[in-house]
């Protein structure tokens, strides 16, 4: 059995498959089981107590051979989970194995240790269930997703009830408000009245109130009413914000498994003309919709939740004055860096750069079909634009300044995380060329309004229509510029042209 496998028995996600799915369920039970048994010890007749640590030692072996199968794939873990609370949540469950397996080893050295503090200690082990049923997970993805409307909701009950607590010991305290009974006050400070406060929100676990501490004036009774109130809040309000969090956490798993069926109907197959597995082109909506059982709305939501995907609209007749019909583009192909796709083959000759693949209709994917067809390296923009109309991605990967500067190459981490997210963006596409382009025929590929399928010239700086090729000239002397035709591109039926365009590179750059 091979380490992807293993790392998929003790992954974080749901299983697939139903290998995976039975060793969980069996760890599951061994869980449940074990924890009875370590309960059972208590007050079973001491001599059914050999068979009980009989059992516990096959225990602890399963939970150690566990653990140690854990460790071994415990980098993959770590690499199929990016997100912090992710990883913290695998080290504490891996913290959470390793209490269940020392203690009964301790205990096999060491008979006395059996009625001690490791019998609770043993007991630690129930929480491993939480990595089998994944309830801990919904609940935490919940209270992360919520965290912000949680704390301004805990803060404005606690900045509420600190005034209220003060006003409280004023009124407590002063004979204009609490009249003669105020010198009676078992109130007589700030504190008293807070801590009391607290107390009534945790019904008298302090045993405030047991002890007589409680508000005797009529206007501290109401306003002893009014904070009573505030335990509504309390307790009301961050149940329906976690239980929001919560539905929405469901919604999310539901969308991410709509999301794996969308990325099958992606997936490479074998293409008639070009004679090779590529991915798939792309589809209309209302053939996804149809074909997959995802209604538009969900589409929608997975394509602004995941990376690897976007929508197209495009003319679906030239006849028609309008676009009038939304692709799907699939670009996943390998990498998904800042600026959108990558495909870095181990013996690759040639590098292919899209520079423009968000802009300008089907050029990315012609782009990744050429690659495949000359096994080359594929670098491909497909996020950024010039003039985008979202904000976030406007920015022009053909002409800019950025190019010719090289400062964040002696920037830290810390230091580069800190640029903005477009400048970052284009400096891991100069990056990325660079690693790249040793030994390569570089090819820039883009749309023009030609007569011809397609056109090949080989730069100079001299020749060269932008800053990026310019760039590129001033760091390779086998740069070449390919020019497709926007109508063969408009199409996506463009096969021919990829074949005969492949076939004549070869020949070029022989």
């Amino acid at each position: 059995m091979n380490r992807e496998r293993f790392a998929e028995i003790f992954d974080l996600n749901p299983k697939v498959s139903s290998f995976a799915r039975g060793i969980d369920n069996f760890i599951y039970v061994i869980i449940l089981v074990s924890t009875l048994v370590v309960t059972l010890e208590t007050i079973v007749p001491i001599e059914y107590i050999p068979n009980l640590q009989a059992f516990e030692t096959i225990v602890t072996i399963i939970f150690v051979s566990e653990l140690l199968f854990k460790l071994s794939v415990i980098d993959i873990l770590f690499a199929r989970h990016q997100h912090l609370w992710e990883r913290v949540l695998l080290v504490a469950y891996l913290l959470i194995d390793i209490a269940a397996v020392v203690p009964p080893i301790i205990f096999l050295f060491n008979k006395g240790a059996h009625h001690d503090y490791f019998l609770t200690l043993r007991l630690l082990r129930i929480f491993k269930a939480f990595q089998h049923d994944h309830s801990i997970e919904l609940i935490l993805r919940a209270v992360i997703r919520k965290r912000t409307e949680l704390i301004k909701s805990a803060l404005v009950v606690v900045v509420v009830t600190i005034f209220m607590s003060v006003l409280l010991y004023e009124v407590e305290n002063d004979f204009e408000f609490g009249g003669a009974q105020a010198s009676k006050s078992t109130i007589k400070d700030i504190f008293s009245a807070l801590t009391w406060a607290f107390a009534i929100f945790v019904d008298d676990a302090t045993g405030h109130i047991d002890a007589g501490l409680t508000p005797i004036t009529s206007l501290g009774k109401l306003i002893a009413a009014f904070i009573g109130l505030l335990k509504i809040g309390i307790v009301v309000i961050p149940t329906g914000i976690i239980a929001t969090g919560f539905m929405e956490v469901i919604e999310e798993n539901k969308l991410k498994n709509k999301h794996d069926i969308l990325k099958e109907a992606f997936r490479k197959k074998f293409n008639d003309v070009l004679q090779i597995e590529v991915f798939e082109r792309p589809r209309t909506i209302f053939t996804l919709r149809d074909a997959l059982f995802i209604n538009e709305h969900q589409i929608f939501n997975i394509l602004e939740n995941n990376q690897g995907f976007r929508v197209r609209a495009v003319q679906s007749d030239e006849q028609e004055k309008y676009v009038d019909t939304n692709l799907i583009e699939h670009y996943a192909y390998q990498e998904l860096p800042l600026y959108g796709a990558k495909i870095d083959r181990e013996n690759g000759k040639h590098l292919i750069i899209s520079p423009n693949s968000n802009a300008d209709v089907g050029i990315g994917y012609f782009s990744y079909c050429l690659s495949e067809m000359l096994q080359a390296d594929l670098i491909s923009n497909e996020l950024y634009q010039k003039n985008s109309l979202s904000l976030r991605y406007d920015f022009d990967f053909l002409n800019n300044d950025l190019y010719w500067k090289n400062e964040h190459s002696e920037m830290k981490k810390s230091q580069f995380a800190k640029l903005p997210i477009k400048q970052q963006a284009i400096f891991r596409f100069k990056e990325d060329i660079l690693k790249l382009k040793e030994y390569q025929h570089i090819l820039i590929v883009e749309a023009a309004l030609i007569e011809n399928d397609f056109e090949i010239e080989k730069m100079n700086i001299s020749t060269c229509t932008h800053q990026l090729m310019m760039w590129l000239c001033s760091h390779s002397e086998n740069v070449f510029s390919v020019k497709v035709k926007q109508k063969v591109l408009e199409n996506y039926s463009y096969f021919d042209s990829v074949k005969k365009l492949s076939d004549e590179v070869k020949v070029l750059i022989k």
